[in-house]
C-alpha cells in the first residue's frame, strides 16, 4: 500500500472492525517539503536515504509503502527543510538533567530506542546547544544492519566538528561501548511532540509546527571570517543573469538583494541561514548557483544598473558578468529579438 503524495498514510480497517492505532510513520508537512513549495524542486533526500526504499520519489511527489519503513529516522535526518516527522524521533533529546555525556541505545540493543541513521546533522546541533559533549552508544553492527547499513554518522559528526572548531567552540566526540554505564542519560524522542497516533485518528491532518533551526542558532555564532557554514549558496557572476528568481524562491531568506554599506546593489548570501534545499539551483536557468557544503561564507556580488535598448526594461546584472557593460539585457542578448525591430525615421 502506498500513500498519496505528500500525505500521511491513510489508516484504513475492515467492515466492522475497529480501526485500531498505527505505528508510528514519517508524517510529512507539504508546506515545509521543498517539492510541496516549488514544482522545479529536484530534492529527493528524504528517498535517496531511506535504506529499505519505503520512500520514493516520483512525478506525483513522495510515495510511502508503510510495510517497508522501519522508523529509522534516516528520511527525516537527510530532510533540509525539517519537513518530516516521526513522534518526536526527528528531533530528540537528552533525557535527564546532566546533559555532557549522553547515551544511545540502538533498537537492536532495547526498546524505546534510537537508531544512529536518526542522528541527522540538525539533531546533533541540537544536542550539542543543549550541553552534550559526548555520545556514548550502544549499537549492533551498524556495517550488517539493514538500516545502518550505508550510515554515515561518523560523517555527520566530521561536519558538525568542523562547524564548532571553526568558531573556537568545543567538539563533541563519539565511542560505541558494549555496555553503558549506570544512570547515564539517554538520548529519545522529544517528550511533547504530538503522537501521530493520535492525529492519525483525528483525521490524518499534517500540520505545520514551529520550526526551531538549531543549526542556524549554532552558525549565527561566527566568530571570524574562518567560520565555515554547513551550505553556502554560491553565485557565479560570468553566468548569473541578475533574473532575482534565486531571491524570490529561498525559504529561508539565506539570499538577498539589498545595497551594501556603499549604497551599492548586491546579491548578498546569509549562510547561517541556509538549509541546502537546493531550491536556488533549481530555479537557476543558467546555472550560476551551486550550494557549497562545509564551506566559508561567499562573498557579496555586486550588481551594475541597465537599461536595456533592445526591450527598454531596466534591469541589474552582475559587475563582473558579460553584460555589465553592454546596452542589451541578457534576455536580449541572448535570443537576438531585437535585431528583428527597426526604427522609421521622418
Amino acid at each position: 500500500m502506498k500513500s498519496g503524495p505528500l500525505c500521511p498514510v491513510p489508516l484504513k480497517a475492515g467492515k466492522g472492525m475497529p480501526l485500531a492505532a498505527p505505528p508510528i510513520l514519517p508524517v510529512i508537512d507539504a508546506a515545509a517539503c521543498s517539492l510541496g513549495r516549488l514544482a522545479a524542486s529536484t530534492c529527493a533526500a528524504c528517498a535517496n536515504a531511506c535504506p529499505r526504499a519505503a520512500l520514493t520519489s516520483d512525478n506525483s511527489g513522495l510515495n510511502l509503502d508503510p510495510d517497508a519503513c522501519t522508523v529509522c529516522g534516516a528520511c527525516a535526518a537527510a530532510c533540509p527543510q525539517s519537513a518530516i516527522r516521526l513522534g518526536g524521533r526527528e528531533m530528540p533529546e537528552v533525557q535527564g538533567r546532566k546533559r555532557v555525556v549522553a547515551g544511545l541505545v540502538c533498537p537492536r540493543r532495547g526498546p524505546s530506542s534510537l537508531c544512529l541513521q536518526g542522528l541527522g546533522l540538525r539533531a546533533l546541533v541540537a544536542l550539542w546547544l543543549q550541553g552534550t559533549r559526548q555520545i556514548v552508544s550502544l549499537t549492533a553492527d551498524c556495517t550488517t544492519c539493514a538500516d545502518g547499513g550505508g550510515l554515515d554518522f561518523a560523517g555527520r559528526l566530521e561536519v558538525l566538528n568542523q562547524l564548532l572548531t571553526s568558531r573556537d567552540l568545543p567538539a563533541m566526540t563519539w565511542h560505541k561501548v558494549d555496555q553503558l554505564p549506570r544512570n547515564l542519560p539517554l538520548i529519545g524522542p522529544q517528550a511533547n511532540d504530538v503522537d501521530p497516533r493520535r492525529r492519525a485518528f483525528l483525521g490524518g491532518l499534517v500540520t505545520s509546527h514551529p520550526k526551531d533551526n538549531p543549526l542556524a542558532r549554532l552558525q549565527a555564532m561566527a566568530s571570524h571570517d574562518a567560520a565555515r557554514f554547513a551550505f553556502a549558496a554560491q553565485i557565479d557572476p560570468s553566468r548569473c543573469t541578475g533574473c532575482d528568481a534565486c531571491v524570490r524562491v529561498c525559504p529561508e531568506a539565506a539570499l538577498s538583494l539589498i545595497k551594501d554599506e556603499s549604497k551599492e546593489l548586491v546579491y548578498q548570501s546569509a549562510s547561517h541561514k541556509c538549509s541546502g534545499c537546493g531550491m536556488c539551483a533549481d530555479v537557476c536557468d543558467s546555472d550560476a548557483l551551486t550550494v557549497q557544503q562545509c564551506h566559508p561564507e561567499t562573498p557579496d556580488v555586486a550588481l551594475t544598473s541597465l537599461h536595456c535598448r533592445g526591450c527598454g526594461v531596466d534591469v541589474h546584472v552582475p559587475t563582473a558578468g558579460p553584460w555589465a557593460n553592454g546596452w542589451l539585457c541578457p534576455i536580449c542578448a541572448r535570443t537576438g529579438h531585437h535585431k528583428r525591430l527597426h526604427q522609421v525615421l521622418e
